[in-house]
């Protein structure tokens, strides 16, 4: 596992500690709550990524129980994708839990925050399993994003709300999507002109027909 490791994350984003000690701060980074789903999700996957390369005779009983926990409350209840492959930094905070997809070979480096609806993957279909994104320490990741493909994140950068990243982007960049249009209001209908019947489909589902 070391080995391995090694090889995803050569530049140590991800810094290693003992399970315990990663416990610890997970709990304290997500304001020392114990229900906070964001710390159920990270502590369930630290106890997945602790199994890999262990002996048979301790993985197997707590691979069953992480495969239990994982499935029905993280990803069910959850909305939560965190792949035991994955490799996750110290005192990652994922902010709002529904609907992160991290999968296997990702590497978020230490401190990094996530909001929901985020997704880091693959770019297209079919593509190795190791051409997943590589996040610095330290990122900030907003509602929405998308970081795709085999792309490296420096340290320190802040990635907008719904923004689609498929770059590199250097450390301490801020990348955003483009901002909402601000449409002219339309104009006031005169009072004695009266309002458009509405279709028979929209007063049907609104109860007047």
């Amino acid at each position: 596992m070391w080995a391995e490791r090694a090889r995803l994350d050569p530049d140590g984003l991800a810094t290693p500690a003992p399970l315990w000690v990663l416990l610890r701060e997970d709990w304290v980074a997500h304001g020392r709550s114990w229900v906070h789903p964001g710390f159920h999700a990270l502590a369930i996957h630290r106890i997945g990524h602790a199994c890999l390369g262990r002996p048979a005779w301790q993985r197997v009983p707590l691979t069953v129980l992480y495969k239990l926990l994982n499935e029905l409350l993280v990803r069910n209840v959850y909305g939560v994708e965190l792949a035991d492959e994955a490799i996750i930094g110290r005192r990652v905070v994922l902010g709002h839990h529904q609907s992160l997809q991290i999968p296997a070979f990702c590497v978020l480096g230490d401190d990094t925050l996530l909001r929901h609806n985020v997704t880091i993957g693959f770019a297209r279909v079919g593509d190795p399993r190791e051409h997943v994104p590589r996040i610095g320490r330290r990122v900030h990741i907003g509602p929405g994003a998308h970081l795709l493909g085999p792309i490296t994140i420096g340290d320190d950068a802040v990635i907008g709300p719904n923004a689609i990243v498929t770059t590199d982007l250097p450390a301490g960049a801020t990348a955003f999507a483009p901002p909402a249009r601000v449409m002219k209001p339309a104009p006031a209908r005169p009072p004695d002109v009266p309002a458009p019947a509405e279709p028979a489909q929209q007063a049907q589902y609104l109860g007047r027909a």
